[in-house]
């Protein structure tokens, strides 16, 4: 009998997976982002510039925030995605900001004065069938064809 336990114990075992995820809530993230943005600009052509002084000059600060939900279970699952973000002034006066050209930083009134703050609030439901993950809605794409700039103080 203990020849029999050896043959049996020592045959090929089948183990069935099943690949686990978590799902709608488990597999969800929250992530928040401060960012310090200071931009300076030397017009080197003194009072042509936009600002009329020679410089100009922003400092603000912006708080990012991204939600990601997982999945539902099954083949077809459903999520969402949302974020958040506010973009604060901390020093622009003394007209150093960039008086409606390129260089703002943050977003101007009909006389050229940076807003004391701004936000931007968005979301995205999302679909993913097998393999395939398709967004509807506010979305920032990485692939080598279309990206969202990120290199201000709130993304695009």
């Amino acid at each position: 009998m203990a020849a029999l336990a050896l043959v049996v114990s020592s045959g090929p075992s089948i183990v069935f997976a099943e690949e686990k995820t978590g799902g709608f809530i488990e597999d969800s993230s929250l992530t928040v982002l401060n960012r310090n943005f200071y931009f300076n600009r030397d017009h080197r052509n003194g009072q042509s510039s936009p600002t009329g002084n020679g410089y100009s000059e922003a400092w603000s600060h912006a708080i990012i925030s991204k939600f990601e939900s997982g999945f539902t279970q099954g083949s077809v699952g459903v999520g969402v995605d949302a974020f958040a973000m506010i973009g604060l002034k901390l020093d622009t006066g003394d007209g150093r900001n960039g008086g409606r050209s390129s260089f703002d930083v943050l977003p101007v009134n009909g006389d050229g004065e940076a807003r004391d703050e701004y936000t931007k609030v968005g979301g995205a439901a999302k679909v993913r069938a097998f393999d395939t993950v398709v967004k509807v809605g506010d979305v920032f794409p990485a692939n080598p064809v279309v990206a969202s700039g990120d290199s201000r103080l709130l993304p695009e």
